[in-house]
């Protein structure tokens, strides 16, 4: 698995655990992001260091941010993009057994497709 596919389920196991979910569902996302926590941890840490390396700053020494939650690179932003990728492609073992749920009513299909391997939704009455 790429090490950006478990930051991806654990972003979407915490926007899941923002709502109230019948309990399987619930125990479920808390193992995805437990399972996904020290994947995830580690990727923010390194982007971090990418960001830090590559960031233009201000007078101050903060980042310069552009809008829309960007930075102004210093230097080639493609580089920066290639060892972001890079890190995101990254591979990584996760010893985690993908758990059944019960798919709840409605759920984005941005989530679905995050947890893709962690969770198996049915829907409600289906064998």
């Amino acid at each position: 698995m790429k090490l950006i596919e478990a930051v991806n389920a654990n972003l979407a196991a915490q926007e899941m655990s923002q709502q109230r979910l019948p309990y399987g569902l619930a125990l479920a996302v808390v193992k995805v992001k437990r399972a996904t926590a020290d994947e995830t941890d580690f990727f923010l840490r390194e982007e971090r260091a990418l960001v830090e390396e590559y960031a233009d700053t201000d007078e101050n020494g903060n980042i310069r941010m552009t809008g829309g939650g960007r930075f102004a690179i210093r230097g080639s932003a493609q580089e920066y993009e290639k060892k972001r990728k890079a890190l995101a492609d990254t591979e990584t073992k996760i010893d985690f057994t993908p758990i059944e749920v019960t798919a709840p009513a409605e759920i984005k299909p941005a989530l679905i497709e995050a947890l893709d391997g962690f969770l198996v939704f049915r829907e409600e009455g289906a064998k």
